[in-house]
């Protein structure tokens, strides 16, 4: 039963307003020492927050967002000092002189970084002598919700920046929470991030200051190096001692856990000269069950969603393959968009369950790429409707995506022009060490951002392709541009193909060989290790034309496209917007969208492009079979596992594996056979708790558990490969 707590008088009326500062004119005034409950409302969110201008918003959960639930008791134990408004243009400009801030917030300051109200917090403290910081997300909320009536903005003006990494709530009750000790965003408080359209077809536009995102228990979060002259992010500051409590231990997500790091055999593959063709499916269905609603019950993290777009896909130097998708609830961009990642690991005929990864809260992301350069694992991805946002942001890993680089944002040299923040699926560098980045521009064309300091800094070339999601490849000579494809564009009624001899300065545009695509479709462009281009793209353009044709297909050039040998990929409707990459092994594995009846990856060879053949099935009989294992730094076992190679050249692990945290305790234990998890499959939270457990009873059915921290049940379905077959809790 939840309990009801009756504030003292005094805390709701008698906050107490203190001088203000005469240097800085900071007012701050006194919130008392107490304890709320923290989270989702029990009472559904009145109607009247869930409309915006042109009509409601799309669905949310009667109380709230997902991360705002499991509602839980927190203690503040400690007064603290608070200001008044959050810190204005003029108090900030004492800080960093020459400081302009957004006219639309003002008198506030925002569009600053987290790191730049850290260093503000330091600079009073040392300037005053006392200790000011960010408030945490529990303080700022528990402000919020107890004295409302003396604190100014806390649910209008700019949205703040809290102290605490983003994560996910604890059931438990707590003590002056600091929240998890890491993540890729920090806690944004009293507003959301993104904008919306007021009309679907108008420019019309409201801000994400709506009164649904500026409730006490909503939620946002936003990499903390971000900033934007056009930014909505503020902050205000608390006048404490730093919090005594740690953070609690931050959950990476599976798909960056229990990464093995040993180089895979590519000298090894399917045989050249025979036809290989394979393919898996992607993702998990649960039929027309509500992910929302219903996600949490069978054992998926929060904020996964229906809606699967636009993918990506690379080849680790440790074996994996690791793709991306956009994902949303509903409707495409909503500000619940996030990025969804998942990994196919070395041997396993099995796609790991999709997470989502990264993903900031309220704040939609979209467009991942990932780039393979040396070992150098880089993933870029846009933000659409993000106030203020960059054409793009980037992370990079150099263990196979197991610890990545803090979230970046572009700078720029130079004016940039139009853009849209939706990355492309290819990432080329030039023979002069420029790394070129196509994006999608403004209508039917994309624009090629570049950087020749590794990523430091970037430049907008000024030209534009003659196609949006335009595919870019380098010609043979190292230097030139090719760009293919772009959707709802055609020249002569075929498919655009650019051409910049310039570094994106200039295209030449002309009609390819291949027929013009439209929404929800792109293509992909790469250079295999032959020396050929291969093309991956759907035949279908516009329905209502005379010459539609569904189905998709795959091409090979020897001359840099001018000429293309086709063939039809078997069984597939469409791969929508597509994304291929090679592996050091010369295998070809492309990843699809808007497929129907389910996204497959496909693994083919060139021989297979010219010769055609029959789809691989089951992998072949073993020929060999070996132990291997990593150890830590300190000589203790990281990893052992057993696998072998089939006689169709593939690589599947068969028998035991097991994962090991550096204390010793186990992380991951599975068992094999032939590429497929058999047994009882377990992973443990680095406590030793389980985390989850799926046990396969045969080769399709297996029932997955997953646990609370408590050591119980709290989610539990039953499966048929890739199909949910019942919810049991």
């Amino acid at each position: 039963m939840r309990r009801i707590y009756i504030l003292p008088a005094f805390v709701a009326l008698a906050v107490l307003l203190f001088a203000a500062n005469e240097t800085t004119g900071l007012r701050m005034l006194e919130i008392p020492a107490g304890t709320f409950r923290m989270g989702a409302d029990e009472k559904p969110i009145r109607a009247e927050l869930l409309t915006a201008p042109g009509g409601v918003m799309s669905p949310r959960p009667a109380t709230g967002d997902a991360d705002e639930t499991p509602a839980h008791d927190v203690r503040i134990s400690h007064a603290f000092r608070m200001s008044e408004t959050e810190i204005t243009i003029e108090q900030f400009r004492q800080f960093r002189p020459g400081y302009v801030g957004n006219p639309a917030f003002a008198p506030y300051a925002s569009g600053v970084s987290w790191y730049d109200a850290v260093e503000f917090c330091e600079w009073l403290s040392a300037r005053e002598k006392k200790n000011y910081r960010l408030p945490t997300e529990a303080e700022w909320e528990f402000a919020a919700r107890t004295a409302s009536k003396s604190l100014t903005n806390m649910s209008a003006g700019p949205a703040e920046w809290t102290s605490d990494w983003y994560g996910i709530y604890s059931a438990t009750a707590q003590t002056d929470p600091v929240g998890p000790a890491a993540g890729i965003g920090k806690v944004v408080r009293g507003g959301g991030l993104d904008f919306r359209a007021a009309k679907e077809n108008g420019d019309s536009l409201y801000p994400a200051t709506l009164a649904y995102y500026t409730r006490a228990a909503n939620r946002a979060s936003m990499a903390p190096v971000f900033s934007s002259a056009t930014g909505n992010i503020g902050f205000r500051v608390v006048e404490a001692p730093a919090p005594a409590r740690p953070p609690i231990p931050y959950d990476a997500p599976f798909f960056q856990s229990a990464v093995r790091q040993t180089s895979a055999d590519f000298l090894k593959g399917p045989d050249p000269a025979k036809p290989y063709y394979h393919f898996q499916r992607i993702f998990p269905s649960i039929g027309k069950l509500d992910m929302r609603t219903t996600g949490r019950h069978v054992g998926f993290a929060p904020g996964l969603g229906i809606a699967y777009h636009n993918s990506a896909v690379q080849v680790l130097d440790n074996g994996d393959l690791v793709a991306a998708y956009y994902n949303t609830p509903k409707d495409e961009n909503d500000p619940d968009q996030t990025i969804l990642t998942m990994r196919l690991r070395y041997g396993s005929d099995v796609w790991d369950m999709p997470e989502p990864w990264p993903a900031f809260a309220d704040a939609a992301e979209a467009a991942p790429v990932f780039w393979n350069e040396n070992g150098k694992l880089w993933l870029f991805f846009g933000a659409p409707r993000l106030i203020g946002g960059p054409p793009f942001q980037f992370m990079q890993s150099i263990d196979n995506g197991a610890n990545w680089s803090e979230v970046q944002m572009p700078r720029f040299n130079g004016p940039v022009g139009d853009f849209t923040p939706q990355p492309i699926n290819s990432i080329v560098r030039t023979k002069d060490g420029i790394i070129h980045l196509p994006v999608d521009a403004k209508g039917s064309t994309s624009v090629l951002f570049s950087s020749s300091d590794d990523g430091n800094t970037w430049s907008d070339p000024v030209g534009r392709t003659g196609g949006r999601h335009t595919t870019v490849v380098l010609a043979s000579d190292g230097s030139t541009l090719i760009g293919m494809g772009g959707k709802n564009s055609e020249i002569d009624g075929h498919m655009p193909v650019s051409i910049s001899h310039d570094g994106g300065r200039t295209w030449q545009k002309s009609a390819s060989q291949f027929l013009p695509l439209g929404s929800g479709q792109r293509p992909s462009l790469i250079r295999l290790h032959s020396g050929k281009l291969f093309f991956v793209s759907d035949y279908e353009v516009h329905k209502a034309k005379p010459d539609h044709r569904a189905g998709a297909f795959v091409a090979l050039s020897a001359d840099d496209g001018k000429t293309w040998v086709q063939r039809e990929l078997p069984g597939v409707s469409t791969v929508g917007y597509v994304t291929a990459t090679q592996g050091p092994d010369n295998v070809i594995h492309i990843v699809t969208s808007k497929n129907e009846p389910y996204d497959v990856s496909l693994h083919l060879n060139e021989y297979w492009v010219l010769h055609g053949g029959e789809p691989s099935g089951t992998p072949g009989n073993l020929t060999s079979v070996a132990a291997h294992e990593e150890k830590y730094p300190n000589g203790k076992i990281r990893a052992a596992w057993t696998g072998g190679w089939t006689s169709d050249g593939r690589y599947v692990l068969n028998g035991a594996q097991t994962f090991y945290y550096a204390d010793g305790r186990k992380q991951w234990e599975s068992s094999w056979a032939a590429g497929n998890p058999i047994g009882t499959e377990t992973y443990w939270h680095a406590t030793g708790m389980k985390q989850w457990e799926k046990v396969y009873a045969d080769g399709t059915h297996w029932i997955w558990r997953v646990f609370g921290r408590d050591g119980t049940v709290a989610a539990e379905s039953k499966w048929n490969g890739k199909e949910l077959v019942t919810v049991d809790r």
